[in-house]
């Protein structure tokens, strides 16, 4: 059926969720239109999807979820296509491409470009109660070092609050979005399979990171960023 230029087909499949699976058809057909274009009433899209009302009503919230339609009441309103929040477009993208096998090594390689930004956003913006709160994560990791998926996970918290205490939220939100793909990839730890040495040199990285920030120390923090990089690499 075509309605306004855009042509929408039926869904012909069955699925556990409809309104996911007619969230992802009216996407992918209105995925090229232009920001503010009307795509059609909702009455008018059930009809072209051949959906319950509740199922619409579900995919379009779904939609705004992600920011990709507006709903407009009135005589001339409608389902309207919108200019997605790049904030959004960037976890969409962290979703895309969860899963694909060269996706870690690139979301490792852009953690490290941004680490030193990270680290440099905290140590301007510490205060007394956040380092006391990076000493005591530090001190869960020292504590956590024979356990090789209690040790990481207490190194990414680490990261994570660090990053945290930086005013520069789309750099958080591209930093921790990043961390959670990197996290979401490595949960399957192997038990021991890492050495207790090398546990101690990234705990003693770790400690100097947070030392810089609690100084200030922009040089130190430098040196301590270039010798995580070269530990994790």
């Amino acid at each position: 059926m075509e309605y306004a230029g855009l042509v929408i087909t039926a869904i012909r499949t069955s699925s556990p969720s409809r309104a996911h699976e007619a969230a992802d058809h009216l996407e992918a057909q209105f995925r090229d239109m232009a920001p503010n274009e009307r795509i059609g009433t909702k009455s008018e899209l059930q009809k072209m999807l051949g959906v319950a009302a509740g199922t619409l009503n579900e995919a379009l919230r779904l939609l705004q979820e992600r920011g990709l339609v507006e709903v407009k009441p009135g005589p001339r309103g409608g389902v309207f296509t919108t200019v997605p929040d790049p904030v959004v477009q960037l976890g969409q993208t962290f979703l895309s491409v969860r899963g694909q096998p060269e996706s870690v090594g690139h979301a490792v390689a852009v953690r490290d470009a941004l680490e030193s930004l990270v680290v440099m956003e905290a140590l301007r913006n510490r205060s007394a109660a956040s380092v006391r709160g990076l000493r005591g994560r530090i001190a869960r990791v020292a504590e956590s070092i024979d356990d090789d998926e209690q040790f990481l996970r207490q190194i990414w918290c680490l990261h994570e609050d660090i990053a945290n205490m930086g005013s520069n939220q789309i750099l958080t939100s591209m930093y921790l979005g990043i961390l959670k793909l990197v996290e979401d990839a490595t949960l399957g730890v192997v038990p021991q399979s890492k050495s207790v040495d090398y546990k101690r040199e990234r705990l003693e990285v770790h400690e100097l990171i947070v030392d810089a920030i609690d100084k200030k120390d922009v040089a130190a923090a430098e040196r301590a960023i270039a010798r995580h990089r070269l530990a994790t690499s």
